[in-house]
């Protein structure tokens, strides 16, 4: 579904490790590991972010676009909107380019999206 996608992106990035669709429900849509992402475990975290993206959303501030990006355990977790029930999360190396990741990640954002 999202395959062709995450390689494009990972052909331009190759500091991502892994990637992948996660629903505000917590639970994954797909996700391709390129290479190992350390301790991180994908599954549970992208659940508890879920759970932390879901409850700013009911706070004040507007969360319709985001772009988060942790440092954990030598490996950056980047989290980025794609729907109000979709987010693109990833692991990296910390030698990623953050701005060209960006660029990327919004010139796919509407090929991830309407793939969903």
């Amino acid at each position: 579904m999202f395959e062709d996608t995450f390689l494009k992106l990972q052909n331009k990035n190759r500091e991502i490790k892994v990637m992948g669709i996660w629903g505000k429900d917590g639970l994954v849509l797909e996700k391709k590991k390129f290479s190992e992402a350390g301790e991180v475990d994908l599954e549970l975290t992208g659940a508890e972010l879920a759970d932390v993206i879901s409850r700013f959303e009911r706070t004040k501030l507007s969360m319709e676009k985001y772009f988060i990006n942790f440092q954990l355990n030598g490996d950056f977790l980047i989290i980025f909107s794609l729907t109000p029930d979709y987010f693109l999360m990833m692991v990296t190396d910390p030698a990623i380019i953050l701005g060209k990741l960006k660029f990327y990640l919004d010139l796919y954002k509407n090929k991830l999206i309407s793939a969903l």
